[in-house]
């Protein structure tokens, strides 16, 4: 059964192979909902060796992916931290579809990415960060959400934050700081949109097999001169079910939090971390 036919959803993000956004987007669309999805667009000698050797060209490579398995897609490439990108993108979602139903924000720059103690941090690191990870989210919710809203037969809103949002780790305070910021942003518009009927909640991943993880990963080697297996059996452990998740198991939880299933479910954080967090 298709849960979510006749649903139009946005996800940000969605430009790597081995990525959260590409799972999400291809669970949504075997669900039945039409995808608009996006994501910057990267030069071919920014992609990793695997989406090279298959000439992958991030959204436009996952709509043309999406339209194949039989599903609807449209791939925008821009920039979120950007308001007149974001615009562009929920002008086009509109032109497509003629509405919005479904966003998932979970686009973002990885943790480790240029890691500092808060007051040893660079000015620019913390900006970038909360620009990327945080006023990204502001603006895609804003100028998606009124799209949403405009339609009366609400919506759900779907935030991919982190398990960093749920406990510090050090020297990440710029990527833990903005964690936790859409933890509260979540509960804050969940108190808002409720009387619309438009449900907001928040997923905190765990440890997941992508590319973002692997860079996060040989990042936290090469700095504290460990070997890349010796950090990634590490991580494994610190989870009771002893692995790294898979995309896809995150993309299940995304497509519950998106349905009907999920009707009574708002202002939500949902661990999805094999029991790494406990409250």
């Amino acid at each position: 059964m298709k849960n979510l036919l006749g649903k139009v959803a946005l996800v940000t993000g969605a430009s790597r192979h081995r990525g959260l956004g590409r799972a999400i987007a291809l669970r949504l669309a075997a669900e039945g909902a039409d995808l608009v999805v996006t994501g910057r667009a990267r030069a071919k000698e920014d992609r990793p060796p695997n989406e090279k050797e298959m000439n992958w060209l991030g959204v436009l490579s996952l709509a043309d992916e999406i339209v194949k398995n039989g599903g609807n897609a449209v791939a925008i490439e821009g920039d979120i931290t950007q308001e007149s990108d974001v615009k562009t993108i929920v002008k086009s979602a509109k032109e497509a579809f003629g509405k919005l139903d479904i966003i998932v924000n979970n686009a973002g720059v990885p943790s480790g990415a240029g890691a500092a103690p808060i007051l040893d941090m660079d000015n620019e690191l913390w900006y970038s960060t909360v620009d990327s990870n945080l006023n990204s989210v502001y603006l895609v919710t804003k100028h998606g959400g009124r799209l949403i809203r405009s339609a009366g037969k609400g919506g759900s809103i779907i935030n991919i934050s982190s398990t960093a949002g749920r406990r510090g780790i050090p020297d990440y305070g710029a990527y833990c700081a903005t964690k936790f910021a859409m933890v509260g942003f979540t509960q804050q518009l969940a108190i808002e949109l409720a009387k619309e009927n438009i449900r907001v909640n928040c997923i905190a991943p765990g440890s997941h097999s992508t590319d973002m993880m692997d860079g996060t990963i040989v990042r936290t080697a090469d700095r504290f001169g460990l070997k890349k297996e010796a950090v990634t059996e590490r991580i494994k452990q610190s989870a009771p079910m002893g692995r790294q998740g898979l995309p896809s198991e995150l993309a299940a939880s995304v497509a519950f939090l998106a349905g009907d299933d999920s009707s009574f479910v708002t202002g939500q954080t949902l661990n999805v971390d094999g029991g790494a967090h406990m409250s």
